[in-house]
């Protein structure tokens, strides 16, 4: 009975002591580190600030300062809440880096909360399919392809996939459309200069010592306007005393056309 009372009484002892131990006053070095923290805390990344002052305070549990930090995490946690639909705004307006940026801050630092759970499925897979068929909306092609290609790298499912492949199909398709139009309108400008270069010789007896765009819109100020839509470059030009030769460079720069004599050749 002794020594069951003797220990009784020293674990009373060691539970007043434990209950009564109080954390050391705040080091003004300490402080000082806190406060530049402070400074630098990113409301529009509250899941990285709140895990830089997580780092700190775990450093730091020892002093009374502690409160005060574990305050201040608690109320950029509750940012979180609703950012995963301000994301999702932010991306239906076209604005995806911001977009981005948030979810994955959510993803990362916060993914124990709703919208941080939410941020990281929707950036497995449809926040970027969101986006190609966003750009694939608005007709442009070339970024919607280079968001969509990437996914097929992923774990994808089937359905997935399929999605996937229908933009790029799409992407695709038009491509070639623009591409077979592109070629008919730099043909069609190289006629116009046909003509243009006949003409000159029909008025001067010789064709003109050189020919680039910027000489086209000199000699046919108005006439020039669909040929310099048409074409981004003239090289190559070459004068005989019968003949000329040229490459016409199409606007995109996909098409290379050969005109010799006027004939016009690919």
């Amino acid at each position: 009975m002794r020594i069951r009372g003797f220990t009784l009484i020293a674990l009373v002892l060691s539970a007043s002591v434990l209950g009564c131990s109080k954390s050391l006053p705040t080091p003004a070095k300490v402080d000082a580190e806190y406060r530049a923290l402070l400074a630098t805390v990113d409301e529009q990344l509250p899941g990285k600030s709140a895990a830089r002052l997580t780092e700190f305070m775990n450093a730091n549990r020892k002093y009374d300062i502690v409160t005060e930090v574990e305050t201040e995490i608690a109320r950029l946690r509750s940012l979180a809440d609703g950012r995963y639909h301000q994301a999702r705004e932010l991306a239906r307006e076209g604005d995806f880096d911001r977009a981005e940026g948030m979810l994955h801050d959510l993803a990362t630092y916060l993914p124990d909360t709703p919208d941080g759970e939410s941020a990281t499925q929707h950036l497995e897979f449809d926040f970027y399919l969101g986006k190609a068929q966003w750009f694939m909306v608005r007709q442009r092609w070339e970024e919607s392809r280079e968001v969509a290609r990437p996914l097929l790298e992923r774990d994808l499912t089937a359905a997935q996939k399929e999605q996937v492949e229908a933009i790029l199909d799409a992407a695709g398709h038009v491509d070639a459309a623009y591409a077979q139009a592109e070629r008919a309108e730099a043909r069609a400008a190289c006629r116009q200069l046909v003509v243009l270069l006949e003409t000159r010789y029909v008025e001067e007896g010789q064709y003109p010592s050189r020919l680039t765009l910027a000489d086209v819109k000199e000699l046919d100020p108005y006439g020039s306007r669909s040929v310099l839509r048409a074409l981004s470059a003239i090289e190559g030009y070459q004068q005989t005393e019968r003949g000329y030769s040229f490459t016409a460079v199409s606007a995109r720069k996909q098409h290379r056309i050969r005109v010799v004599d006027g004939t016009i050749e690919e």
